[in-house]
């Protein structure tokens, strides 16, 4: 295919993805909505404590969510990411014992076991056809078998107190895990918007028959996603065990679903091609707020996902109504 062709499938990604739709302000609307209901039903949500552990929380969830969110504007998504922060964690204990001077390689092992993970699912999608949520699930089962196999389904043990920094530590009282996801988000954001890579992500995602025609390696393009989504579960692993200092996997049983609710509150379309980084950080930040308002209220954790699965269902809704509607607006003629 031409360079022309090239360049035409590139352009139409990047209008695609420049052009602001209204509707993407909702879910800043409910951000602010949230915060205030907040700060009238539970007052003590503004407390320091409190606020620093919405922002913990929103940093696990937006590592997460920005490696959902990629492979989601691939047309994809991984329900593997909370496995691979299990099998991080399981890793970094059963390897270091606790040992400092074993952090490093027990962290290149960690790197290396969520590589094989994001290229497992990128073999099966890509390679086998696989649908992506078959794909995934079952990697997330396997993992959780091997886990279990390696463990006899009691995992213990303790994770090098150098790691601690990671989990509890804080930079001007900033707990460190929102500090890196600012660095994420932002270099996240600047490759999707001003880099050739992010532009064939988009056209690859908004379609790949086409961007395959114009010279784009639509495989590759998804291999990748897939790697960095999985690489994206090892830090919120490595994070969660420095934070509690031992292992238990259950607590990042929630890491699938909290990935793909923020992402999809945020506006990022499940169809692929469309949505933004900043617009999975509101959805990040949405998400913790609401989880740690529900649990200042005192709800257990069936109605945290009784209101995280009404959360995602409505964000679906409300995409899905604003396909339609623009579905019935006729197109100006030489437009396309």
């Amino acid at each position: 295919m031409s360079a022309t062709g090239t360049r035409g499938t590139e352009t139409i990604a990047t209008a695609h993805r420049r052009r602001l739709d209204p509707a993407a302000l909702a879910p800043i609307a409910g951000l602010a909505f949230v915060l205030v209901l907040a700060a009238v039903t539970t007052p003590n949500f503004y407390s320091p404590e409190v606020l620093r552990l919405v922002l913990f929380q929103a940093g696990i969830i937006g590592i997460a969510a920005i490696g959902q969110t990629l492979v989601l504007l691939t047309g994809g998504i991984d329900l593997s990411i909370g496995g691979v922060a299990s099998l991080t964690s399981v890793t970094l204990a059963i390897y270091t014992a606790g040992d400092d001077t074993k952090l490093a390689i027990g962290i290149l092992l960690c790197a290396l076991a969520g590589v094989a993970v994001g290229l497992l699912n990128a073999g099966l999608v890509v390679i086998r056809n696989v649908p992506p949520f078959v794909a995934t699930f079952a990697s997330f089962v396997l993992i959780q078998g091997i886990i279990i196999a390696w463990t006899r389904g009691a995992p213990s043990g303790r994770t090098p107190p150098a790691l601690g920094w990671l989990g509890t530590g804080r930079i001007f009282e900033i707990p460190v895990s929102i500090v890196l996801l600012a660095v994420i988000a932002l270099v996240a954001g600047t490759v999707l918007g001003r880099s050739t890579a992010g532009r064939r992500l988009y056209a690859t995602g908004l379609n790949p028959d086409a961007a395959a025609r114009s010279g784009i390696r639509v495989g590759l393009v998804i291999a990748v996603c897939y790697v960095i989504a999985s690489l994206s579960g090892v830090l919120v692993g490595l994070i969660n065990s420095g934070y509690i200092g031992f292992v238990d996997a259950a607590l990042v049983g929630k890491l699938n679903l909290d990935s793909v609710a923020a992402a999809v509150i945020g506006g990022i379309a499940l169809t692929g091609g469309r949505g933004r980084i900043w617009q999975t950080i509101v959805g990040t930040l949405l998400l913790a707020s609401m989880l740690t308002w529900l649990i200042q209220l005192g709800a257990g954790g069936g109605a945290q996902l009784v209101f995280s699965g009404a959360v995602i269902l409505l964000a679906v809704l409300l995409q899905n109504g604003r396909q339609s509607l623009r579905a019935l607006i006729p197109t100006k003629k030489g437009t396309q």
